[in-house]
């Protein structure tokens, strides 16, 4: 197959690692899914490098893509692979590699006993600093006992999440999996603070979530009618309600401010998620107008869920 230049693409991140290898696999079954080009990115992370030791673990990294390269079109020959080999720290090295409307997919690197440590600095980063969409994958992940599992998406009504939403819905669509669109806000300190006055102060927030929540779906209802989508609110903490009503999920999609092409950082929920997930997990950057507080859709992109 030929490669174009400006095709949307699915970008992996290798190391040649065992853990490494659940991330690989994800990545050939997202390019599968949406028809796009596969690159393998290998980086040699050196700061002011001998020479010759650079070369050594350039043609290190050369081997290893090409190894993991003739593997992939062996299984799937009319997908289209790419290797590349780059110099400098993982973060910067993959984010110069993606475009907007391509897929970058890491391994979730890390993983110990601690919740603060499950997930690897270089993955935290991408997902905070990432200008498309990322998905991190857990180095024990396998699609099949998951599949079709539902695929969740976390949303917000007040921040405009049309484009993480978008993606969910097409992602179900794709893998004919059921969606689940969940919604939460903390009220524990209102109910705490005056349980008289808290009740009634509830029963409206719970009549007008779940209004905005449904206008904000309804569109992609009408868009995506073959996906089977069901909205779930909840008063807790966001982080929390996600993933107790996740389920057994193969896919949760959440996204990020990303304000006029510069990061913002990632938020607490996103990353309470990405430390405890054991299924992939899509980071949706959503860009934010100049003196506005409304969304702007990024480029259309697509993530394959595997």
């Amino acid at each position: 197959m030929t490669y174009e230049k400006d095709q949307a693409k699915v970008v992996v991140g290798v190391d040649g690692s065992e853990r490494n290898r659940a991330a690989v696999d994800y990545a050939v079954a997202s390019a599968l899914a949406t028809g796009g080009p596969l690159m393998l990115v290998g980086v040699v992370d050196v700061g002011v490098p001998d020479r010759r030791e650079a070369d050594a673990d350039a043609g290190h990294e050369w081997v290893l893509l090409e190894d993991i390269r003739d593997q992939v079109v062996a299984a799937h020959p009319q997908l289209s692979v790419r290797t590349l080999v780059r110099f400098g720290h993982p973060v910067s090295a993959l984010l110069a590699t993606v475009g907007e409307r391509d897929l970058l997919v890491v391994g979730k690197r890390g993983m110990g006993p601690l919740r603060g440590v499950r997930i690897g600095t270089t993955a935290l980063r991408l997902a905070a600093r990432a200008s498309s969409p990322l998905v991190v994958v857990p180095p024990v992940w396998n699609a099949r006992p998951h599949h079709p599992g539902t695929i969740v998406v976390g949303v917000d009504p007040a921040a405009d999440d049309e484009e993480s939403l978008r993606l969910a819905f097409r992602e179900a669509m794709r893998s004919e999996a059921p969606l689940r669109v969940v919604s939460a806000v903390d009220l524990r300190p209102m109910l705490v603070w005056d349980k008289v006055l808290g009740a009634p102060l509830y029963r409206q927030w719970e009549q007008r979530s779940v209004a905005a929540l449904e206008e904000l779906v309804g569109p992609f209802r009408d868009e995506f009618p073959g996906v089977a989508a069901t909205v779930v609110r909840d008063n807790g903490h966001a982080a929390d309600v996600l993933t107790d009503h996740a389920g057994d999920p193969q896919l949760i999609v959440l996204s990020r401010d990303h304000h006029n092409g510069a990061s913002i950082g990632l938020g607490a929920v996103a990353r309470e998620v990405l430390n405890s997930a054991d299924v992939p997990v899509l980071v949706v950057p959503v860009a934010r107008l100049q003196g506005d507080g409304r969304s702007a859709p990024m480029s259309a992109s697509t993530a394959g869920a595997a």
